[in-house]
């Protein structure tokens, strides 16, 4: 289908769908006032905080803070991507689908990649029947079952097993007339070195089938039962896998994650299956040490808080350490399970069992204090080397730490451990800001203050830029109006300067600016608080007046902004001895008469 048939389509679903009849088949609702409440479907609760607004078309949960339209909504419950909700609700509404036009090279790619997709799930069905129906996985299933993983267990996960043979899956897949090239591009084979032909890529190997979201089998990961070597063996890059974007279990455990507040973030495939085993079900793998900045941005699509339980020997530790350098910058609430005995999670549940387990999930290490722990840990700290050493590992963790209190605490409790002053610690922080941030932040004309200023929006202005964002939403005739006055550059905040930007293109477009196709270009976080700012009750007597006050609250904290930026590098250059800094003195002064010809006007 062509852009504007899809648009008109998309927009059909949106006007005609009754958001409250979609929402009551998986919510009960009772209306209170304007909206309709009921008890979250994304987190437990007791008290409703979940509201619905049928005349805007949009639900948001005070609780967790999940919000959108009827689209986003079906998206959120049946765990569908947009496309797929738009056919549930099209199917609903009894509505016929348009047919896209496809180019000759698209219908090819969507042949091989179904052939692709097939080929995975006749591969986890041939591994599972090697395991559970043949001779073959006779020792494996024996190791299974020392390992405590029960027969329910090995169906639930498809767990299989490779025979230990040359080319056994390559032999009965050609034979069922799958093409040798499908068999390379999906990663179940691998050329011959040595001659013409291909191998199994997995030979005498567990078989855990790995699922993406929607449950479809995307890849494998394969486990000796001996001591040969690699230990674990994953699918090669495929079109259809990359790891970096994949956490084994996740399509199964995302609604327990939802539930229960947080994410456990495990190395191996075997401490998700005994985990599961035990009932500890809110726990992921990230496909061996690697964890990716994109895997974190899945979980935290579901909680704010991912607790690591890495192996405790050292490479578990690197690779937690690792890790947090990568969740640190993402804004989420990071802690650690440092688990007795060196154990791994799996050897400690089946040990310990599920209680224990979960006793060390609650008590988990916050990731300041794992870091400063480790400092201590790892380090002879009895003469002054020890002593330059700690401090030196854990400067950057201090100098990182977002929340001022805590930071102070920690710098207070390594002073005491080792001996030396406090301010001799904050002394070394500060040189590590400036040596690290300097030159960076003078170039772009701020400081290390204010980066820090920059992080905090005024809630005056928050409350302008939502009123801005609402006001828009039920009267786009203000948009020239405001565009005039107003740079998308002005607005602070990413999350308000996407949504502005989506309503002034979606209006400049000629289309309506909550044309429902425009407000699922935002990303989720955007997208809730476009539900948030929707469903919050506004009231307004004098619009212009009204439009007028949040611009100008606006620019006034821009210009603000703006002139501590350019004051902050006159200060800078003045003391490097740049003549530049008269300048930035003067840009810094003009500003500041702006500023005050705003307040008076």
């Amino acid at each position: 289908m062509k852009d504007m048939a899809y648009d008109e389509f998309i927009e059909r679903l949106r006007s005609q769908s009754d958001i409250i009849s979609v929402i009551s088949d998986y919510v009960p609702l009772k209306k209170k006032g304007k909206n309709y409440w009921g008890c979250c479907p994304f987190h437990q609760e007791k008290s409703p905080s979940f509201s619905v607004n049928p005349e805007k078309g949009f639900f948001y949960c005070f609780g967790c803070q999940t919000g959108g339209n009827v689209f986003n909504f079906i998206m959120k419950v049946e765990n569908i991507v947009f496309i797929e909700a738009a056919k549930v609700l099209a199917r609903r509404m009894n509505i016929p689908l348009p047919q896209k036009e496809k180019s000759p090279q698209e219908i090819a790619n969507e042949k091989e990649l179904a052939k692709i997709w097939r080929a995975n799930e006749l591969a986890r069905d041939f591994f599972h029947a090697c395991l559970t129906k043949t001779r073959y996985g006779k020792a494996a299933k024996e190791y299974l079952e020392r390992r405590g993983v029960t027969d329910k267990v090995i169906d639930d996960f498809k767990i299989g097993f490779a025979p230990n043979a040359w080319d056994k899956l390559v032999t009965a897949f050609t034979e069922r007339g799958i093409e040798r090239d499908i068999l390379l591009k999906s990663g179940l084979a691998v050329e011959r070195t040595s001659s013409a032909g291909i191998l199994d890529r997995f030979r005498n190997r567990i078989i855990f089938p790995i699922c993406d979201m929607r449950g479809r089998v995307t890849g494998f990961g394969g486990r000796v039962i001996d001591n040969s070597q690699p230990k674990y063996l994953n699918t090669s890059e495929t079109p259809v896998f990359n790891k970096r974007n994949i956490l084994f279990g996740f399509d199964s455990a995302h609604k327990f994650i939802r539930e229960s507040g947080k994410a456990v973030v495990v190395e191996g495939y075997m401490d998700v299956i005994t985990a599961r085993n035990f009932g500890v079900n809110n726990i992921v793998a990230s496909l061996g040490t690697a964890f990716t900045a994109e895997q974190a941005k899945q979980l935290m699509r579901y909680t704010d808080e991912i607790v690591f339980a890495y192996d405790s020997d050292a490479a578990g530790k690197m690779a937690t350490m690792r890790a947090l350098t990568i969740v640190r910058g993402l804004g989420a609430s990071v802690k650690i399970i440092s688990i007795p005995d060196g154990k791994d999670p799996d050897d400690f549940i089946i040990k310990h069992g599920a209680e224990a387990f979960n006793k060390l999930i609650d008590e988990a290490t916050p990731l300041l204090e794992y870091q400063i722990r480790q400092a201590l840990q790892g380090t002879d700290y009895s003469n002054l080397e020890g002593k330059v050493a700690v401090v030196a590992k854990v400067v950057p963790a201090l100098a990182a730490a977002t929340n001022a209190v805590e930071a102070n605490a920690h710098i207070a409790q390594v002073s005491q451990s080792i001996g030396i002053d406090e301010s001799a610690i904050r002394s070394e922080i500060s040189k590590y800001l400036d040596l690290s941030q300097k030159d960076k932040n003078v170039n772009k004309g701020k400081t290390i203050r204010m980066v820090a200023l920059s992080k905090n929006i005024d809630s005056a202005v928050i409350q302008a830029q939502r009123h801005v964002i609402r006001l828009i939403w039920e009267d786009d005739t203000i948009i020239p109006y405001i565009q005039a006055q107003l740079s998308i550059e002005e607005i602070q905040g990413d999350l308000y300067r996407e949504i502005i930007k989506s309503l002034f293109e979606a209006y400049n477009m000629g289309k309506k600016a909550h044309d429902v196709s425009s407000a699922m270009t935002l990303n989720e976080a955007a997208n809730t608080e476009l539900s948030h700012i929707l469903l919050i009750d506004l009231q307004h007597d004098d619009i212009p007046k009204l439009v007028d006050d949040c611009i100008k609250t606006i620019r006034i904290a821009h210009l603000k902004e703006l002139y501590e930026q350019h004051r902050l590098r006159a200060d800078e250059l003045q003391r490097m001895g740049d003549s530049r800094f008269l300048q930035e003195l003067a840009e810094s002064q003009r500003i500041k008469h702006e500023i005050s010809k705003l307040h008076y006007s």
